[in-house]
């Protein structure tokens, strides 16, 4: 499983983003204060991104049209996270399956995966 920073599970963190978008609604991050870096370092009128966070929730909650007004890069943004999660979560089952595949068959029962030839038979 991949780690993200500092050996944190992906996993965990993709998680804890859908529960956070999940269970924050959208309208509670409009009303809260502006935090766009680059638009209080550099003085813009917005970024490329701003919105995301908002969009994000508002897709999280079904909300498609208020997603695209808060930023429409949600369009791409929302079906990567997804595609991300999908494949960290097929991952980690994977892993699950072959450990507990392991555990369940015993030593002396599992089939050979390759054949041995002797040359002196």
């Amino acid at each position: 499983m991949p780690a993200f920073a500092k050996g944190i599970p992906r996993l965990a963190v993709l998680v804890g983003a859908v529960l956070g978008f999940c269970l924050i609604p959208p309208q509670l991050l409009d009303r809260g204060p502006n935090i766009c870096l680059w638009r209080h370092l550099f003085h813009l009128a917005a970024c490329p991104s701003c919105g995301s966070t908002r969009a994000l929730a508002a897709f999280f909650h079904g909300q498609l049209q208020q997603a695209l007004a808060y930023n429409r890069n949600v369009a791409i943004t929302a079906p990567a996270f997804l595609c991300l999660l999908a494949s960290d979560i097929s991952g980690f089952a994977r892993t699950i399956l072959r450990r507990s595949a392991g555990r369940l068959i015993p030593a002396g029962n599992r089939l050979a995966t390759s054949v041995r030839i002797d040359p002196s038979d």
